[in-house]
This record gives structure tokens, sequence and C-alpha cells, in this order.
């Protein structure tokens, strides 16, 4: 999210326009327009100002401006505790290795069972975290693991991912794309490889993280 997106964001949580936002900065709302753009950014005494208008905080906003101007930063550049701004990840129930119902993801609208810490490196927000139960992905992923999938990352030929079929089917598998088909594989070679049409396929999420155990 850039220094724009994030005013927008704060901005639209109170109610108030550019124009109004604008007034009670005493500039035009040409300037607020252009923040939210990010064709021009505040300077900090600006910036205390739209935060104590907005109810927003200072050092998030302080730090998405940064990021906004310098893209080309690694991620060590930015502080540990920036990271830990970002929310919990919603574990939302169980999914099988070989195969199962997985009831609680519908679209990209997540309901949580539960939420687990973020780990530290994990900058994707669009996440979520399953239970897995099954031995068709061991010893890579063992009954009890949980894998963390990603809403908005694209699944790439053999990526691990979270499948679900439109008949409510789930499973943790191999990916690979073979025209209109995906093959699912298993690490576990005691399951035989699964071909299922692509129309068939309601979520394909790559697996970001994998956690062994329990929470």
């Amino acid at each position: 999210m850039t220094f724009g997106d994030l005013l927008a964001f704060y901005r639209g949580k109170t109610g108030l326009t550019q124009k109004e936002l604008a007034a009670r900065l005493g500039i035009q709302y040409q300037q607020v327009s252009a923040y939210e753009r990010d064709l021009t950014f505040p300077r900090k005494g600006r910036l205390i100002q739209i935060c104590e208008i907005l109810n927003a905080s200072y050092a998030e906003l302080a730090e998405a401006k940064f990021r906004t101007q310098n893209p080309g930063l690694p991620e060590e550049a930015f502080p540990y505790e920036s990271r830990r701004r970002l929310p919990p990840i919603p574990l939302i129930g169980l999914a099988a290795a070989g195969q199962g119902l997985f009831p609680n993801l519908e679209g990209t609208a997540v309901a949580a069972d539960d939420y687990l810490d973020r780990p530290d490196d994990l900058r994707d927000e669009q996440v979520y975290g399953v239970r897995v139960f099954g031995d068709s992905m061991t010893p890579v992923v063992k009954p009890g693991a949980i894998v963390i999938a990603s809403l908005e990352a694209s699944c790439q030929n053999g990526d691990l991912a979270v499948v679900v079929t439109q008949d409510g089917e789930a499973m943790i598998k191999l990916v690979y794309y073979k025209g209109e088909e995906l093959l699912l594989r298993s690490t576990n070679p005691a399951f035989p490889e699964r071909r299922i049409a692509r129309r068939d396929i309601l979520h394909l999420h790559p697996v970001v993280h994998i956690r062994m155990g329990r929470v």
C-alpha cells in the first residue's frame, strides 16, 4: 500500500471528502488529491496535522511515505517494529493433504477460527493459515502442520498450493499446469497423481510458509 493509498484509507474512515480535509488543513483540495495519487508528499509538520485530523498513526504514514519515495530499498532497510504492525494471520480450519472439505473459505473473505503470529519475514497481508491432516505430502508437510497460503500471489508451475475444487474438496498439492488441466502431485509416493480440469478449480493459492506442529 502506497502513502497515497493509506492516506485515502484513513480519510475514508473518517468520512471526510478531499475538499473537507483540505479545508481543515488550510490548503486547496487539489493538494490532497496530489497526496493521494503519490504525486507530492506532505512535509513533517503537515503530516502531523493530517494524522491529528484523521486520528491516524504518524509512524505508519511516515513509513509509507518513505517506502513510496524509495521503492527500490531492500526490506532490511525498514525497522523490525514496522513489520510487527502487520495483522496476525487467520487460521481457518482444516485442509487435507489427501482430500477433504474446506468450508471456511468463501471468495477472498476469510472467517477465522483462530489467529497465528506472523513470521517476521512475511510481508504479504492477504494470507491465511490452514491446519493439514493426512499424510500424502509427507515428509514436506506432515499431519498437524500449518501451511500459510496467499490469496493474491499467483501460483506458478511446481508450487505447493492450497487447491479447492468447485464441489468443496480441498487439498495441499504440488501443482503443475498441463493444457486445460492441473496435475496435482503428492510427495508421498503412495498417493497417485490427480488430474483436474481448470474450470473445476475454485481456489488456487500458493503456500508461502509452512509451520510444523501445533499452534
